[in-house]
């Protein structure tokens, strides 16, 4: 049986260097590859891939981190959090920049682009301290991570109410350093009454529940709005 996780693990570590059928892999193979020669100095200039490619890499490479997050437990989200993002990009890059290219990349060849740049926009949230785009960069993974939970996870629902006890103490002092930024209080209003709901929750009926209006409310892509934003600058 396939496991994606231990395939991409292998495809970065450079152990696998084989085809592989799962079309999710092979996305994540190609994403990897573009990253990589996008950020090493010194890298080729990118393949002239179509503007298709482009155009649904971000998302791609979004929904990508994401899932590869969501294999792990709570306990890791609650200390790497605030790095997930970076890491798994400096990890292909690391990998990346010793392991040799896998059969399948394109040939490059003259006809080639400059590289594009990833670009870190942050300007909507100028002023806002530091510490509160930790806590929502956090609580985003936590939230995401929730909505997933099955009722017979009880490994799982048990620390999502350690870590909602966890997040209430630190709440109040995020509300504080959060200042004028009424949207962002008024966010972390709404999923402080979540977590205290997460943190009381004993039943599946209470976890359906929490799961559907988290969701219905948006509040994930709230937190997610508040942060800095990664867009991808072609250069072409």
């Amino acid at each position: 049986m396939h496991d994606c996780q231990k395939y991409r693990e292998d495809w970065l570590a450079g152990t696998e260097e084989g085809q592989v059928e799962c079309a999710e892999c092979r996305s994540f193979c190609e994403d990897a590859n573009a990253i990589l020669i996008a950020t090493v100095v010194g890298a080729p200039p990118l393949p002239d891939v179509s503007a298709e490619y482009w155009a649904g890499f971000e998302n791609r490479l979004r929904k990508s981190l994401v899932r590869e997050n969501a294999a792990r437990t709570f306990r890791a989200y609650w200390k790497w959090a605030p790095v997930a993002a970076g890491a798994a990009i400096a990890a292909v890059v690391t990998w990346g920049s010793i392991r040799p290219a896998p059969p399948a990349a394109p040939q490059i060849t003259k006809q080639q682009t400059a590289a594009p740049q990833i670009e870190v926009v942050d300007d909507h949230i100028q002023g806002l301290d530091p510490a509160v785009v930790t806590y929502l960069e956090r609580s985003e993974l936590f939230l995401r991570n929730y909505t997933k939970i099955e009722p017979s996870d009880r490994e799982d629902l048990d620390d999502s109410r350690a870590l909602a006890k966890q997040s209430l103490k630190e709440i109040g002092e995020q509300k504080k350093l959060a200042g004028n930024f009424a949207p962002v209080r008024i966010t972390l209003d709404e999923y402080e009454n979540f977590l205290r709901e997460i943190k009381n929750s004993h039943s599946s009926e209470d976890l359906a529940d929490i799961k559907k209006r988290v969701l219905a409310r948006g509040l994930i892509a709230n937190m997610k709005a508040y942060q800095p934003q990664f867009l991808l600058v072609s250069g072409r």
